[in-house]
Parts: structure tokens; C-alpha cells; sequence
């Protein structure tokens, strides 16, 4: 069950949501002067890696030519799996983000932060250098980097700061109390720790067709038992 639009993705707070959605729709300037990153956090489970995603796709749908929109079918791939942003237009060429990093913090530790930052920079100069469909921007997901030490996200810091203006960060984190000060403040941070269960309760509904033959009391349950826990929640929905 992987989102096809923000309203696939259950958010902690309501105004956060707003903007989101207002970024992804071309009515904020992002990324902008004071904000090149997003920061996703919340706890196992939550959608975090899989909202970064799907920003990415959706914010180059935004910024692409108006003939392109329309003549590919925008998607992103997760893991194994293709999601489609535009399924109306699932008989059309697949295009999906063409310079999209998925960097894991929990592997490349602390002591390899420098190497990470080169190659961070080695794609900011090569990977635009020619223009191509899907290609407005530099996407770089930094998954767990509460996993760095408080001198590796200092480097990671000054390369966000002086990162230009094709570059986009999104940084997630389990534990946003281990975030170097400076990254928060570069970034637009979001909070997934699950929402309401009425929240839930919407997303379960259109993907889960037999769900119906449950009362929204009995669902309600489920979404408590899981903590927010998407995982979780969707191997109790097959169950049902």
C-alpha cells in the first residue's frame, strides 16, 4: 500500500499537512534561500523514506514542461516496486526522478561522511549537466542520519547550506533530538508519528476493498493497536 498522492500519507499535524501540499502544488518556493531540505521524522513504520519518494516525483510532475506532464506516465520506485503518480496515464512511457540518491546513514557511518559528501557534490556537478525529462532537480535522501555523529552532520550541514538551487534534501530520522540544530533549520520538518484514526481509517478504506464488511469501531482497533505503524497496519488489514 504505497501512496500515489499526499493525501495516500497520514500526517501527525493538520497545518503540516497544508503545506505540503501547497509545496507540492507550486504555490510555495521550494526549494528557496532558507529552505533547500525536508526533514521526516517519526517513528519505525511511519512512511518517511517512502513520503521522500514520492515528493520527489511529484515535485518534478510540478516542474516539468506542460507537453511532458501529459505525454508520461510519473512514478517512482520503491524497493522493488513501481508507484504511479499520474495512473490515467499508466499506457504511456514510465518516467520516473532522473537523479534520485537514497543514502544510507545506518550503513555508511560516521567515518565515511566525508566520502558521502564527495559524492554528493560529484552528482550536484555532472548529473544535470545535460537536460532530460524528470531531471529539474538533484534528490538526496539521507535515511537515518541520526545514525552520524554530531562532526559528520556538521560537514553534511555546510554542504546543505552552500548546496545550490537544484538540489533537494530530504533527511529522516527516527529520533529528531540527534539532528544537528543547523540541518533543522534548513529544512521544512514534518512530523509522521500516525494521526487520527479516522486518518487511517480513509487510507485502509480505498485500498482495502474488503474492509467493508468492518464497522469503522472495529477498525479503529487495528489503527490503535499499531501505533501508526504502517507496516504493521497493513499485515493486519491482509489478516482481516
Amino acid at each position: 500500500m504505497l501512496p500515489a498522492n499526499i493525501d495516500d500519507v497520514v500526517l501527525t499535524h493538520s497545518a503540516e499537512e497544508r503545506h505540503i501540499k501547497r509545496l507540492v502544488m507550486g504555490k510555495l518556493s521550494f526549494p528557496n534561500h532558507a529552505k533547500s531540505g525536508l526533514l521526516l521524522y517519526g517513528k519505525y513504520g511511519t512512511g518517511k523514506t517512502t513520503l521522500a519518494h514520492l515528493l520527489a516525483v511529484l515535485l518534478e510532475h510540478l516542474h516539468a514542461d506542460d507537453s511532458d506532464k501529459t505525454s508520461y506516465n510519473w512514478c517512482y520506485d520503491y524497493r522493488s516496486t513501481q508507484v504511479s503518480v499520474t495512473p490515467a496515464q499508466s499506457a504511456m512511457p514510465h518516467v520516473t526522478p532522473a537523479s534520485f540518491t537514497l543514502i544510507n546513514c545506518g550503513k555508511h557511518h560516521s567515518n565515511s561522511s566525508t566520502s558521502v559528501v564527495q559524492r554528493i557534490e560529484d552528482i550536484s556537478r555532472n548529473s544535470l549537466k545535460y537536460g532530460c525529462v524528470a531531471g529539474s532537480f538533484n534528490h538526496f535522501v539521507l535515511d537515518e542520519l541520526d545514525c552520524w555523529s554530531a562532526a559528520a552532520q556538521a560537514n553534511l550541514k555546510g554542504l546543505i547550506t552552500d548546496s545550490p538551487a537544484w538540489n533537494i534534501f530530504y533527511v529522516t530520522t527516527n529520533k529528531r533530538y540527534d539532528i544537528d540544530e543547523g540541518i533543522i533549520s534548513r529544512c521544512i520538518n514534518v512530523e509522521l508519528n500516525g494521526g487520527e484514526p479516522e486518518q487511517h481509517l480513509r487510507v485502509l478504506r480505498q485500498h482495502y476493498e474488503h474492509l467493508a464488511n468492518y464497522s469503522d469501531e472495529q477498525l479503529t482497533g487495528v489503527v490503535t493497536a499499531s501505533g501508526g505503524d504502517w507496516r504493521e497496519l497493513e499485515d493486519a488489514a491482509c489478516r482481516l
